[in-house]
């Protein structure tokens, strides 16, 4: 029967040759292709084969007794030669995932945890060495740093609480830099986050430095992560007289009016109280930037204002007024006189196609609205299809579809028509004007401006001309847009 002396010294002999053979080619591969791992691979055949054929020679083949000094330093070269192998496999595995692409659902991995298996290596290997090896009592050491380790904790219980914490913190990652959060009485943008303690900046622009023990104790409000849409709720209320219908709708256009609110999810109103002499509403703005939320609830405010006096929707207010009744100024509701409404209307080249007979028809039907800079002043998406007339300011019209905000169509300018923002069958494109300066229109309402429009034909034929070329300027404009190529308007100056 063959004994383990001759297998251990053929495993010497042929295996080990071979394997550097083999080690070779394929560090020459590795070499030519530029690979991290030629590192690994020269470490190797260059140290761990060599140590292993003396060690091999020496224990199995020569029968060496493994407490000579001969056979723990083969011993330890070998160990030591595999670890910083092992090392350097695990570095080129640590680069490659440090260096990944982060997506919303994966972050990056915390440097710790890169780290712990570096360390663990070094520290096994420390101990075996150590302890197997050269046969070194590690008891006694490890007793003293037991208690040299519960001395230095008991001195830096703090310290070491916030080390932990940090540690928690990067390794289960509640946040990351750039997220806008809310812990405690600390709201703001994260700047930094290390091992003890975390750098937040607030709306003030003032830098708040966090410990990690108060952000691990405390619950944390993350407004960007998963996904940064944020739902705003704004309490309001109006006066109990107003229908909650027209005091919904009221709030709808104001809310659909102010930047930065998402058309989807759409704004939403619902009534939370009723109590004589008021109705508790509250409104949902949908936003995708917590950051923008102060500036959001700002302009919404400003917008209600304006739109509770265009839907004639009174707010609640805490003083008491003395009201003097005059029947003449109630029987018109403080409209403006039908001298200004006629003369406002005489305005627009389009209606001066009327006679005055059928002016003085539709002036009835016509009151004053203001809007402020910025606001949305039609939107092709309301039931609502009144006609205006720009008496003040400026507006331009442009697209509201997702991707083509930015998108103008035209211009318009006092004087001139709006509201034939109306989509053909099978159009579906929406379109919106937006004031650019604060504006002071004359609404006719649908029912005047449509009946005008079937009595007059030069004036359908001109509202037809008008749609059409607001059509073909859409198609065209939105063609450049997708191209890149220059758009060219139909007729400069024509309304939508």
């Amino acid at each position: 029967m063959i004994s383990s002396g001759l297998i251990w010294a053929a495993v010497v002999i042929m295996i080990v040759p071979l394997a550097v053979i083999a080690a070779s080619e394929a560090d020459e591969r590795l070499r030519q292709r530029e690979s991290v791992l030629r590192g690994a691979l020269s470490m190797l055949r260059m140290w761990a084969l060599p140590f292993f054929a003396i060690w091999a020679i020496l224990v199995p083949v020569l029968s060496l007794d493994d407490e000579s000094a001969a056979v723990r330093i083969a011993t330890t070269g070998l160990i030591l030669a595999l670890a910083i192998t092992a090392q350097r496999v695990l570095r080129v595995i640590i680069n490659r995932i440090r260096h990944r692409p982060t997506t919303d659902e994966r972050g990056s991995v915390p440097q710790l945890l890169l780290a712990l298996p570096r360390i663990a290596i070094v520290l096994f290997t420390m101990g075996f060495l150590l302890g197997g090896v050269w046969g070194i009592d590690l008891s006694a050491v490890l007793t003293t740093l037991g208690v040299t380790s519960l001395v230095v904790s008991f001195a830096l219980q703090d310290t070491l609480s916030g080390l932990a914490s940090g540690m928690l913190l990067l390794s289960d990652q509640p946040f990351q830099p750039g997220d806008w959060i809310s812990a405690g009485d600390n709201e703001g943008i994260v700047v930094d986050i290390n091992w003890r303690t975390s750098r937040i900046r607030t709306r003030n622009g003032d830098v708040i430095v966090v410990p990690n023990s108060e952000l691990a104790g405390a619950s944390v409000t993350n407004f960007s992560s998963p996904e940064p849409l944020h739902r705003v709720v704004v309490p309001i209320q109006v006066a109990y007289a107003n229908p909650p219908t027209t005091a919904k709708e009221m709030l709808l256009d104001a809310a659909r009016g102010t930047a930065g609110v998402l058309a989807d999810p759409p704004p939403n109103v619902r009534v939370v109280a009723i109590d004589d002499p008021l109705m508790a509403y509250e409104v949902d703005l949908w936003v995708t930037d917590y950051a923008i939320v102060p500036r959001v609830l700002s302009d919404f405010g400003s917008l209600v204002w304006y739109q509770s006096h265009r839907h004639n929707v009174p707010l609640p207010s805490p003083a008491q007024d003395l009201f003097l009744h005059d029947a003449a100024l109630a029987d018109d509701g403080g409209r403006p006189d039908p001298s200004e409404i006629r003369s406002g209307l005489q305005q627009s080249p389009l209606l001066g196609l009327l006679s005055d007979d059928e002016v003085d028809r539709i002036v009835p039907e016509t009151r004053a609205d203001r809007y402020s800079i910025g606001e949305l002043m039609i939107d092709s998406r309301a039931v609502r299809r009144d006609l205006m007339v720009l008496v003040e300011g400026r507006a331009l019209v442009n697209l509201i579809e997702p991707g083509f905000d930015d998108v103008v169509i035209g211009e318009i300018n006092a004087g001139e028509t709006i509201g034939l923002l109306e989509g053909q069958r099978g159009d579906s494109r929406m379109l919106g004007v937006r004031a650019v300066t604060d504006c002071e229109v004359l609404v006719i309402g649908a029912d005047a401006a449509s009946e005008i429009g079937s009595r007059n034909a030069e004036l359908a034929a001109a509202f037809n001309r008008m749609s059409a070329i607001r059509r073909r300027r859409v198609d065209r404009v939105v063609t450049a847009r997708t191209t890149d190529e220059p758009s060219h308007d139909d007729e400069p100056g024509s309304t939508s």
